[in-house]
């Protein structure tokens, strides 16, 4: 039966138009799953079992119908969708089918309005004779898009659920429960009394839990020095100078600002009332998403306000202050007064009698306005009056009427009336906004990264706290928006993870968004028709930047037409959900990006886990269709991308893709190699353990080479201890897999660190096993390698550098007939150290240069470093050259190694050509710093390099005299 979505009515199947508002019926979307934050209210009826034992069925539904009906429009009331009716006990949802920002507080106060229903169903009819218990629980849920919950169908599923109903099980009679999340988010405006923890059947842990105990007084109270004000003085300098202006001028003024949620729109609302306040009244009034007579009550808080009425108040009391406010009104015409009277009368729904005269329960629109705007205008010739109405995007079309009229008034008054919106309210009633006479228009932007800090600072009241590197990825994934900074701190001090002096950890991994703000953030999205919302989804699998061709490579469906990328995005840009970049990084690609990280990752999150790993492994099929230079470029992003498809794809038991585990793996690995050239090491030796991670137990032959090389970084870095363990273990299991390469090379690389270490002996033997091994294989890159290695042992140990060289000759020789670039520029730069050591240096500077020019063709800045420093050690130690040019050879290779962490360079640079030249210059003070920096890197590698720092840390220590 299709739905009308401009009332609801259901229709039968073969209606094109509503047969309630004759609204044309769209045939029914199809149903889609999203992963989204809901509200779950359960209640049941306390003892019906029993009670049902003992009565007649037709005396059961009596009882149980006016139940149902009640309960349904008191949870509709709030926004919350009826799922189902199971016996006497009855389920809603809020934030399903669609979000709104405050699900959890409605839910709550929607558990409130249930008890307050049963108790007047019970006054109205004692034999009813009702209790229940309410549950309400908030948590992640499937919600099924398009289900018809009227019909039967499922609307969502999870564990939220059913902790819901184990909420409900444990309330008191006629009380509420609720669980950690729904406190969280609602403890501003609901009050609570802890409860003990529930042991909450199928839970493995007790589940702690607060009983509702009554609603916050909604007076508005601003507090205008709760939070610094940051980085809005322009803004509250023009509000000012309308405020100036409406007094002096002696007529209304009306300004508009607009802005995001969360932007800070009621903090610059709090600051211009602290200013206004001294100088006239200040009344406040906000506009509410739903309720009962909601058209007017922000000009009902303001009469409210203005007449001391408290929410405590009995009706008597009301009709008392009200009439109190009449009389101080300075009027003497009574007609006038009558219809004032009437006004608030029908605003406060409290029968009022000014003077004993004229009283009416029905009044026109027009009296109605004309009355308010009276008031208006008497309180203001008392003294200058501002009004602030918050959250104009939730007003009724008659109350922007009720606002235009009352500022395009002429009676002298020195009124201002200040509105706060969303930009929305631009598309509902775009005439609303403008600046035109009396009327102007505030945009509000975000903060910059300054005021981001001083806002954070002032939240965690100690400016150090915010000049952390973990303080500035707060600042930046907040993107300027105070409100998700607030509440991100506010949630980490939840999960005590900063007090008030420090951060108790900065590793905090990927920290979830505040529950506040994906409220916010999902309402957003789901008021985005459902091609839009869809796009922004598939936007937010590429990430927090995007490109309008992986958008639709994404949104090809079998038998469901893509999205127009380009359309679909300008929409939401135009919603203020992305922006376009100017200059792509993807040649003919349009680029773009999410306004702030939180809206990609809300809107990541509702993806369905399956779904999302569909997503990513089609964007790295993107990726390979674009041309070769940009591939290259995103290969760490592919990496990531298929890395996450296996994640997903192993969290849910029936993914609809398998994990491609070798072509994550195999990504990964890439991405190993390229930061080996250019990032540097400890980010390879990263990636080949992702690599490994993300294999688990499968594919043993392919986990081995890649411990290999892992292993082979780790030697690089440092590691040797931990490297030699690896490949230890790599040598005894390669032959278990047939992997006779894998073993080669492992024992090739425990070879070289015994040869590092002085462990002759132990070289000899595993170098003579790999050779055998080269040799059985026919690897010509194996056979390659083993020659090096061995030229390195027996020119170090065995003195024979002739052997050495030839062998190194015919290494070089084998690795150019395969073309392996980076293993001809590494015989090279082994042939130049031989060389510099026999004492041939124009020899050896030749190779150097070779090895230079090949480093910079492929790229590598670790190969680049390592040459730039032996040519720096050979001007320097063996007076090659202009040693001053040395030394900033040196000194640059010394950048390149922090960089890139290979220490094994980097103790030969800082000790044989940084400290060897300080010395050489008189410079022993610097000599040691440089040792001192050499020596624990040192002891890492072990063997003759901490024999060489030490001995010349003694050296520069002696010519300082101090030993």
């Amino acid at each position: 039966m299709p739905i009308c979505a401009s009332c609801g009515q259901d229709n039968p199947d073969i209606a094109k138009f509503c047969l309630a508002c004759a609204a044309p019926l769209a045939p029914p979307a199809p149903t889609s799953e999203e992963r989204k934050l809901i509200t779950v209210l359960f209640t049941d009826i306390v003892g019906s079992t029993a009670k049902a034992e003992n009565m007649d069925p037709e005396d059961v539904r009596a009882r149980l119908a006016p139940y149902y009906v009640r309960l349904r429009t008191e949870l509709e009331h709030f926004g919350g969708t009826v799922e189902k009716f199971i016996g006497d006990a009855v389920v809603a949802l809020f934030g399903a089918p669609v979000a709104h920002e405050d699900d959890p507080e409605r839910a709550v106060r929607a558990a409130f309005a249930v008890c307050r229903a049963i108790d007047e169903l019970n006054a109205e009819d004692e034999w009813l004779d009702l209790q229940v218990r309410v549950g309400v629980n908030t948590g992640e849920a499937l919600v099924v898009v398009g289900a018809r919950a009227s019909e039967g169908e499922g609307v969502a599923s999870g564990d939220v659920m059913n902790t819901a109903a184990r909420l409900q099980s444990a309330a008191p009679v006629d009380g509420i429960l609720v669980g950690e999340l729904t406190y969280v988010a609602t403890r501003d405006a609901i009050d609570y009394s802890e409860a003990e923890p529930i042991a909450a059947k199928g839970k493995s842990e007790p589940v702690r839990v607060w009983e509702a105990v009554g609603v916050k007084d909604e007076a508005h109270k601003p507090v205008a020095d709760a939070v610094t004000f940051v980085g809005r003085e322009r803004e509250a300098k023009a509000l000012t100078e309308v405020w100036s202006t409406a007094i002096a001028e002696q007529r209304p003024a009306l300004v508009t600002i607009v802005g995001p949620p969360g932007i800070g729109k009621s903090r610059l609302l709090a600051e211009f009332a602290r200013r206004a306040g001294q100088e006239g009244r200040v009344h406040w009034g906000r506009c509410l998403p739903y309720g009962e007579g909601i058209t007017y009550w922000p000009v009902t808080e303001v009469v409210k306000s203005a007449a001391g009425i408290l929410q405590s108040d009995d009706r008597e009391t009301i009709a008392g202050k009200l009439d109190g406010f009449l009389e101080t009104l300075a009027t003497d015409d009574l007609d006038e007064l009558r219809t004032i009277a009437a006004a608030l009368s029908n605003l406060i729904g409290i029968p009022t009698t000014p003077r004993g005269t004229y009283a009416t329960a029905e009044i026109s629109q027009g009296e109605l306005h004309w009355g308010i705007r009276r008031m208006l205008q008497l309180l203001a010739s008392r003294e200058p009056t501002a009004l602030i109405v918050e959250d104009l995007h939730w007003a009724e079309p008659t109350l922007l009427e009720l606002i235009a009229y009352i500022a395009a008034d002429e009676t002298e008054s020195p009124l201002a009336i200040v509105c706060s919106t969303r930009p929305e309210l631009a598309e509902t009633s775009p005439g609303f906004l403008g600046t035109e006479g009396r009327r102007r228009t505030i945009e509000l932007g975000t903060l910059d990264r300054e005021q981001g800090k001083a806002l954070l600072a002032d939240l965690l009241g100690d400016p150090s706290l915010a000049e952390t590197r973990f303080a500035s990825s707060l600042i930046a994934n907040a993107g300027g928006n105070p409100l998700f900074l607030e509440e991100t701190v506010r949630m980490l001090r939840d999960r005590g993870l900063v007090d008030a002096e420090r951060w108790q950890s900065e590793d905090t991994g990927e920290l979830p968004v505040p529950t506040s703000v994906q409220g916010l953030i999902s309402s957003r999205l789901d008021r985005l028709e459902g091609d839009d919302k869809r796009l922004a989804h598939n936007a937010s699998v590429v990430g927090a930047v995007f490109w309008a061709g992986a958008v639709a490579h994404l949104g090809v469906e079998e038998g469901i037409p893509p999205p127009d990328p380009h359309g679909g995005l300008e929409t939401l840009e135009r919603r203020d959900f992305v922006l376009h970049v100017d200059v792509s990084t993807v040649a003919g690609e349009d680029e773009y990006a999410f306004k702030h990280i939180l809206m990609r990752d809300v809107a990541y999150g509702q993806v369905p886990k399956g779904r999302r790993a569909e997503l990513h492994v089609r964007f790295s099929d993107w990726v390979e269709i674009l041309p070769g230079s940009a591939v290259d470029e995103f290969v760490e992003i592919v990496a990531w991308h298929l890395e996450q498809a296996c994640r997903l794809s192993r969290e849910v038991a029936r993914a609809p893709i398998e994990p491609p585990l070798l072509q994550a793996a195999e990504a990964l690995a890439n991405a190993a190699r390229r930061a080996e050239r250019r990032e540097g090491l400890h980010e390879a030796e990263r990636y080949y353990t992702r690599a490994l991670d993300v294999l688990g137990d499968a594919h043993p032959d392919v986990q081995l080479e890649l411990r290999l090389r892992r292993a082979d970084i780790m030697m690089m870095i440092g590691l040797l201890k931990e490297a030699c363990e690896e490949l230890v273990e790599v040598a005894e299991a390669a032959p278990r897999v047939g992997r006779a390469d894998v073993e080669c090379e492992a024992l090739l690389l425990l070879g070289d660190i015994d040869q590092r270490q002085g462990r002759a002996a132990e070289a000899h033997r595993r170098l003579a096993e790999a050779q055998s091994l080269a040799t059985r294989t026919g690897n010509a890159y194996l056979r390659s390698k083993v020659a090096f290695v061995l030229a390195a042992l027996v020119a170090d140990f065995d003195g024979e550098h002739d052997r050495a060289i030839e062998s190194l000759r015919a290494g070089i020789a084998t690795a150019e007939e395969i073309a392996d670039a980076p293993l001809v520029a590494e015989g090279h730069l082994r042939l130049a150290a031989i060389l510099t050591n026999r004492g041939d240096l124009a020899g050896a500077e030749n190779e150097l240069r070779r090895c230079l020019e090949l480093a910079r063709d492929l790229g590598s800045h670790r190969v680049e470093a390592e040459a730039t420093s032996w040519l720096g050690i050979m001007m320097i130690t063996y007076h090659r050259g202009d040693t001053e040019e040395g030394e900033r050879l040196c000194r640059q290779a010394r950048q390149w190694f922090e960089r890139t962490g290979d220490t094994y360079f980097q103790v030969q640079n800082l000790v044989r050509g940084l400290a060897i030249f300080a010395l050489a210059d008189d410079r022993p003070d610097e000599a040691e710093t440089w040792l001192r920096e050499a020596v624990p890197v040192a002891l890492q590698i072990g063997g003759w390099v901490v024999v060489e720092a030490y001995r010349y840390l003694v050296e520069a220590l002696v010519a300082q005299e101090r030993l």
